[in-house]
């Protein structure tokens, strides 16, 4: 029993010395508490302080003004005569053209000591004065170094006085749900700071008309925001606020950093931005295309056309083909395969892996500078709409096996809606069509321009082929 007990005593005295040992040890690590995790709301509260406090002084306000061109001193001003007997008289009358002042803000980030500011393009774009407002009120003259309207950025340069400089994050290695802080001058309103989350990555099919890949947040952005920072809970900035949906409430975009730092640098060096190109149209696979492949799964972008002359042409890229990879990086779908190709310097040699006829095969393109006329051509295709109920896709080789033909010339009817003009015509899904209104069809571009330039009510003739043979279908819209 006295064993017992002395045992026990020892044991204690043992724990009771350790507790002693270690207490400093937690007395430290109790007092840094920067090497601790967020574990209250005021200590999350105090890093959203810290972070303002860090990004703030870079982030500047930028006013431009320009030079605009009034048809009429009625400019405006229309509506208020319309319907009355004075509609006619009023409209587009008045003295010749006037010019005036035309003001707008927006926001920009300090980049580099040498007076480098990173902002959107539509901030600065056809400015004759440019004034940029540091976070400690000096004005100062902006240039613009350069800009790049398919991004919607620009750099903007301010003679240099020990400017604060902004970290620059990666946006690559951000996560849906990770706190977002948008910094910038919203209405005018300078140093505001608006905090939420990453709601989504990868955004596109917006119809901006320009390179899209945007992060989403529900971090409030308003008008003058445009050009100021998004950052993360580090004070990295992560993207380049630049637009918002109206009337949507919480749904804005920002560019990812890790683009903007690519075109920043290229503006700054050259003044514009040269792109690399392979020379490929792409399309997103849809489920008759999927079926007419025999493909399980909506992954890759398929090649539509393969320019003359291009790399993809001399690489034997071929249309018909499925992109699924690029330098280890999966295909899901034509966006994809321009983010990644717009990431590489002109002159890389890239590996794309190829399905083609159901075998996979790796093809390496070395990319060459887009040209001139290329990178004027627009972005928005002619529109794909689907008259008399007809739904149609270029002819690949896959599919012009399939249907026995000898060449890709026409469009392939892919579906006929139930109950639509086209389908009392006679037509139906296989149906190749050769020529609208006499104009021969090469492909989709083809189709929908020469549909397009038909009058309303006019009616169109098509020649079809099915199974090799040819004939006439006319189409009009009932009155």
């Amino acid at each position: 029993m006295n064993l017992k007990n002395s045992t026990r005593k020892w044991g204690i005295s043992i724990m009771i010395t350790l507790l002693v040992a270690l207490m400093p040890a937690w007395g430290c690590a109790a007092v840094d508490k920067s090497s601790q995790p967020i574990v209250t709301v005021r200590d999350l509260g105090r890093a959203f302080v810290e972070v303002a406090k860090k990004v703030q002084p870079s982030v500047v306000s930028i006013r431009s003004e320009r030079t605009v061109t009034s048809s009429s001193p009625w400019e405006g001003h229309e509506d208020f005569f319309k319907g009355s007997p004075f509609e006619d008289f009023f409209k587009g009358r008045g003295a010749p053209p006037t010019k005036r002042k035309q003001t707008s803000g927006g926001s920009g980030v300090i980049v580099d000591p040498k007076g480098y500011i990173l902002t959107n393009n539509h901030v600065v774009a056809g400015a004759d004065k440019i004034t940029v407002r540091l976070f400690d009120g000096q004005e100062l003259k902006g240039t613009v170094k350069g800009t790049d309207q398919k991004t919607d950025l620009a750099v903007v340069q301010v003679e240099p006085t020990n400017l604060p400089v902004a970290t620059l994050g990666d946006s690559d290695k951000i996560e849906v749900g990770e706190w977002a802080i948008a910094i910038g001058s919203p209405f005018g309103l300078e140093k505001t700071v608006t905090v939420g989350v990453i709601s989504a990555k990868d955004r596109s099919g917006l119809g901006t008309g320009t390179y899209e890949d945007f992060i989403q947040t529900d971090a409030s952005i308003n008008p003058g925001n445009s050009g100021g920072p998004l950052v993360n809970i580090d004070g990295e900035v992560i993207g380049i606020n630049v637009m918002i949906i109206q009337p949507g409430q919480g749904i804005g975009f920002a560019i990812p950093i890790n683009l903007a730092k690519t075109i920043m640098e290229a503006l700054i060096s050259k003044g514009k931005v040269v792109r690399p190109w392979v020379g490929i149209g792409l399309q997103d696979l849809t489920p008759e295309l999927m079926s007419s492949f025999n493909l399980k799964e909506k992954e890759g972008a398929l090649i539509g056309q393969v320019y003359e002359g291009s790399p993809a042409e001399k690489a034997e890229l071929k249309v018909g083909d499925l992109i699924i990879n690029i330098d280890g990086v999966n295909i899901k779908n034509s966006q994809d395969v321009v983010r990644e190709v717009l990431k590489k310097p002109v002159g890389q040699k890239i590996k794309m892996e190829v399905l083609r006829e159901g075998k996979k095969t790796e093809i390496y393109v070395t990319t060459a500078e887009m040209p001139v006329e290329m990178g004027e051509q627009k972005t928005v295709q002619p529109e794909k709409k689907e008259w008399f109920g007809l739904h149609i896709t270029s002819i690949t080789p896959e599919i012009a096996k399939q249907l026995g033909l000898k060449a890709v010339d026409g469009v392939v009817v892919d579906a006929v809606d139930a109950g639509s003009i086209a389908q009392e015509a006679g037509l139906r899904r296989g149906d190749v069509i050769l020529e609208v209104n006499r104009q021969r069809i090469k492909n989709e571009t083809d189709y929908f321009k020469a549909m397009g330039d038909t009058k309303a009510g006019q009616g169109i003739l098509l020649l079809v082929n099915r199974g090799g043979s040819t004939f006439f279908v006319s189409l009009k819209e009932e009155k």
